[in-house]
């Protein structure tokens, strides 16, 4: 009840109060600082309450700029720029060289944040021509310091850190210089230093900025800052193997992102999450928090995949009113022509591959099945023959008896999980038989036709293979997972090992397993 009559009565107040800059300055940083980290849609409402009540286009634009900035912070990139672009259209034809300044800065960030990279450079070097132009020295060190924080994260995205170090070094050289949130600013950026550092695999100097940006934010609202600053302690912590403390932050950092609409920072405080469960072996919340992070990450994606088709789209249609009809009718026809027979040309290709897909993926299960049939056959035989085979190798001076055992032994082997051992080796194997490297390659080569770490490998992957076959909960873990169980170093070996043995990538097979089992459910 008290809710429904707060918002009316600040409406009631702003028109007295909106072109009185202190009092519009104090509702405008209490609603960013404050209330957009309790409720979202309470701090929009304000937003649009206080530009419908301004009456100069720079209370307007700062307005507009409030609306920006929470969307931005909600990862609604369609609706930031939106507001933004509207903003500059108010403030360029003003006199107000601080205001053009920050949109146009604005601007750049989120078109870098689309990798439109055209679009943020223009954007940027209109900053670049306004900061010349502002004569307040306070303002001016501010603007000068948003210049450099913003190429700092642009050489961040581009793997630069040292370069965005430097330009945060130069950035914080003009925050000195000013008074109002400068503590803000400060550790805003020693987050960015130590995100460098961590990305540099500093971990010490990671946790020394880290814990410099939470002192200089002890005394600043809850916000998405603090959040950032807790999952990057998180995640040096893990890097040093403290759990307790990594565990500590993390929660924090979840709490920040729960309370308010900060999708990108949901989405790294999830991938945090998973490190410390995969860290720990909890696997049951490692799928949990896995869905979840599915969830955020396709909803960012969509926004931002839509918004980049639109803007190509906007930008098309300018292209079109530019050119003459009869040009634009031919070279319609012409691509259309063209996109039709290369779609026609894309389909038949796809439907050729996924038919080999598919005959792959049954001679896959054959195989897998023809496996498990013999197995019994062959694990019931006294003593296992030693065939002629033909080696181009130089022959090993080996009798017979010990070759036999050592095929034996391989077989055994084979019937186990030790290969999925991450520390696997020849001479560790070697000395689990009783034997040497030599003998043992030997073996393998001449009679597996395979060198040891192929051998390896293959024994991995059709180890994976029986598990998402038989065991449907396989088929829900993360990569990372499946690649830790088989004593993968890494995701992506695995799924190279994997295609390289089967032709068909983790994912792919996993799908076709689950439409098979559809269909015997039909």
């Amino acid at each position: 009840m008290k809710k429904r009559f707060f918002l009316p009565l600040l409406i009631a107040c702003i028109p007295a109060n909106a072109q009185d800059l202190a009092n519009f300055n104090k509702i405008y940083t209490k609603t960013y600082l404050e209330t957009a980290n309790t409720d979202f849609k309470k701090a929009l409402y304000i937003a649009d309450s206080l530009y419908k009540t301004s009456e100069t286009p720079t209370l307007q634009t700062k307005s507009l700029m409030l609306s920006a900035t929470l969307y931005r912070d909600a990862k609604d990139l369609k609706k930031a720029v939106w507001y933004a672009e509207k903003a500059e259209g108010i403030i360029k034809n003003t006199e107000n060289i601080n205001w053009k300044a920050r949109t146009s800065l604005f601007l750049a960030s989120q078109y870098r944040a689309l990798k439109l990279y055209g679009r943020s450079k223009k954007y940027a070097e209109e900053t670049l021509e306004a900061g010349k132009m502002i004569k307040d020295t306070l303002i001016a060190h501010n603007i000068q310091g948003l210049i450099l924080q913003e190429m700092a994260c642009y050489e961040m995205d581009r793997k630069q850190h040292q370069k965005s170090i430097q330009y945060v070094q130069q950035s914080q050289l003009h925050f000195n210089n000013i008074k109002k949130d400068k503590d803000f600013f400060a550790a805003d950026n020693e987050h960015l230093l130590g995100s460098n550092y961590y990305s540099l695999k500093n971990v010490d100097a990671s946790l020394f900025h880290y814990k410099k940006a939470l002192e200089l934010a002890k005394n600043i609202p809850e916000s998405k800052l603090m959040g950032q600053i807790y999952d990057g302690l998180a995640n040096a912590y893990l890097e040093k193997n403290d759990l307790i403390k990594a565990k500590e932050y993390v929660d924090l950092a979840q709490n920040v992102a729960d309370k308010g609409q900060y999708f990108g920072l949901k989405n790294d405080v999830y991938n945090t999450i998973e490190k410390y469960y995969l860290k720990t072996r909890n696997i049951e919340k490692l799928k949990d928090v896995a869905e979840k992070q599915d969830t955020i990450e396709e909803k960012i994606t969509s926004e931002t995949r839509e918004f980049i088709d639109e803007s190509y789209t906007n930008l098309d249609k300018k292209i079109v009113k530019a050119e003459q009809k009869s040009t634009l009718k031919n070279y319609l026809i012409l691509m259309t022509g063209f996109l039709v027979i290369l779609i026609l040309v894309l389909y038949i290709r796809s439907k050729i591959q996924q038919r080999k897909n598919i005959e792959k993926f049954k001679q896959i299960l054959r195989k897998s099945n023809e496996k498990i049939r013999l197995a019994g056959s062959v694990a019931s035989k006294e003593a296992i023959a030693v065939l002629p085979v033909q080696n181009n190798e130089i022959p090993v001076l080996m009798t017979s008896e010990t070759e036999e055992k050592l095929l034996a032994k391989l077989n055994k082997f084979e019937k186990s999980n030790l290969f999925n051992n991450k520390n696997i080796s020849l001479p560790f194997l070697a000395g689990r038989f009783e034997t040497n490297t030599k003998y043992l390659s030997y073996v393998i080569n001449t009679h597996k036709e395979k060198d040891f770490n192929n051998y390896i490998n293959e024994l991995r992957i059709n180890y994976i293979i029986e598990k998402l076959k038989n065991e449907p909960q396989y088929r829900k873990y993360k990569m990372a997972s499946l690649a830790d169980e088989v004593g993968f170093s890494s995701h992506s070996k695995f799924s190279k090992v994997f295609k390289k043995v089967t032709s068909l990538s983790p994912s792919l097979f996993i799908k076709y397993i689950d439409e098979e089992n559809l269909e015997e459910k039909i």
